[in-house]
């Protein structure tokens, strides 16, 4: 589940705007929080090196509060989510190809058991 949401996760580029065939994993994730009243989720945007580092900052801090958001919407409360940014400081892959630099422009999403 988790995986599935966070897998087919995708902005619009340059934008904190969640592509509309992102939103069904989201909903699946939010009822499975609904489920799990005790779970908690921690949010953690990331970029690519494409651009200024303080402007990747913004956008990773942007894109994990659209994550977060858009599950208030569903009717998660806000105080079970954690939202952290890192910007391009955390890679997962190289920034020298576009696959990799795809796969660093990432929000991540963890359950938090408590």
């Amino acid at each position: 589940m988790l995986k599935t949401a966070f897998d087919n996760l995708e902005f619009l580029t340059g934008k904190s705007v969640i592509v509309e065939e992102s939103k069904p994993s989201l909903i699946e994730l939010a009822g499975l929080l609904k489920k799990k009243s005790e779970w908690k989720l921690q949010i953690a945007g990331h970029t690519d090196n494409v651009g200024k580092a303080q402007s990747n900052l913004v956008l990773s801090k942007k894109r994990a509060e659209a994550v977060r958001d858009f599950l208030v919407e569903q009717g998660i409360e806000s105080d079970r989510m954690n939202v952290l940014y890192f910007g391009q400081t955390q890679p997962i892959d190289t920034n020298d190809t576009p696959e990799g630099r795809q796969r660093n422009r990432r929000v991540e999403m963890t359950i938090i058991f408590n």
